[in-house]
């Protein structure tokens, strides 16, 4: 059953908004991801009147994506890359309900919609979905019961506690044998700072990158795969593509037509699928199964849904990557849209996803990967990039609980 904590300044159960107002709409966040980040922080620095907000979240911390390898690789504690969900709340004058969202029923007739968590109704006026998304073919034969995965990103800290414990088991010198499914730009990251901490434990890393299409970084350009394919070499980090995973198991994968490979561990890094959560829900699909809203983030159907990050389809660009950098930059217009909406001031700005973004992965030596338009650099200088953007970004969401 879903948990709920009444936090802020007002009384909420009583029917007050954060200032003491009455209450006229009734807003719910599903999911605690990078925009609805935004939303709440909005609301911290300027409060919506009228308005009674409710969180869910199946925990009170959210994880940054953007240091998880760097979690991996043990260069950040835990509690650095998580984000105090129920501090921003509290600060926001809002609710937290945790629990896990299980079906999405929009507003009918007069009828409010309703947000089903752990078998507990929350009525809604409008409502907002930033779920993030579902690792691909899961539903493979032992990949539930003996892969790790980082999706969503709290599962990051299962899979570090199963690698150190793994690690345990094994002597001092010996090989270390690793796959890591999925070689887009979280697999490269995750079999790099992996390696990198079986290294530092002292055992002999053999890292498997698997890929069942016929390249690394499938979205980037040649020049990028040909570095990063010089990196994973010189790392000693086998990489398989056009390799098909039949099964998981508890110490090996098997490959498709191939005997199977003796593994201590396997991640499980696939591409995005649709969260459960959309096909049981009463909301338009897009047909790669993801929440389908138009420019201005709201369900296309009209209903008063509003969607952000990577479960979402956006109307006119199928094609847009799911990386949280357009999570966090569809941050701020879905904050102003939902502001727009209850208060009902306008159908509110557009969101254009940008061409191209700053990419920067971690590769675990204490440089990372930079690729920004035409530019392609491997250094020591990128990784101080990218540490001093992503430290940026915490601070901003920790000064608001501080």
């Amino acid at each position: 059953m879903g948990r709920l904590l009444s936090l802020g300044d007002g009384p909420r159960s009583s029917g007050s908004d954060r200032g003491g107002g009455v209450v006229t709409v009734r807003l719910v966040l599903v999911g605690g991801g990078h925009a609805h980040l935004s939303v709440l922080e909005a609301v911290i620095r300027d409060p919506w009147p009228g308005v009674e907000i409710t969180l869910i979240s199946p925990g009170g911390h959210h994880h940054y994506s953007g240091m998880v390898p760097g979690y991996l690789e043990g260069r950040y504690r835990e509690p650095e890359l998580r984000f105090d969900l129920i501090g921003l709340c509290r600060a926001a004058g809002a609710r937290f309900v945790e629990g896990r969202a299980g079906r999405v029923v929009p507003p009918d007739e007069g009828r409010a919609g309703i947000v089903e968590v752990d078998g507990v109704e929350v009525p809604f006026d409008l409502a907002s979905l930033d779920v993030g998304s579902a690792p691909v073919a899961v539903d493979l034969p032992g990949v539930v019961e003996h892969a790790f995965t980082v999706r969503p990103m709290s599962r990051a800290i299962e899979l570090r506690e199963a690698l150190d414990r793994k690690l345990g088991t094994v002597p001092v010198g010996e090989a270390f044998p690793v796959a890591v499914v999925g070689a887009g730009a979280a697999g490269f990251e995750v079999a790099l700072t992996i390696e990198a901490r079986v290294a530092a434990a002292g055992r002999r890393p053999e890292v498997h990158l698997i890929e069942a299409g016929p390249r690394v970084l499938p979205g980037f350009s040649e020049r990028v795969r040909r570095r990063a394919l010089s990196i994973l070499a010189r790392r000693g980090v086998t990489v398989r593509a056009d390799t098909e995973v039949t099964s998981v198991e508890a110490d090996a994968i098997c490959l498709q037509g191939r005997d199977p490979l003796p593994v201590c561990l396997t991640a499980w890094m696939t591409g995005a699928a649709p969260p459960p959560l959309l096909a049981a829900s009463g909301l338009p699909l897009a047909p790669d199964g993801f929440l389908a809203v138009d420019a201005r983030l709201r369900s296309i159907d009209g209903a008063p849904v509003w969607g952000a990050g990577d479960c979402i389809s956006l109307e006119g660009h199928p094609g847009m990557p799911r990386a949280g950098v357009y999570a966090v930059r569809q941050g701020p217009v879905l904050a102003g849209n939902l502001e727009r909406a209850v208060q009902e001031g306008g159908e509110g700005d557009r969101y254009e996803p940008q061409e191209s973004f700053l990419s920067l992965m971690n590769t675990g030596d204490g440089r990372a990967l930079l690729r920004w338009g035409w530019i392609v650099a491997h250094a020591r200088w990128c990784f101080r990039l990218k540490d001093w953007i992503d430290r940026r970004f915490m601070r901003r969401y920790r000064e608001l609980v501080s």
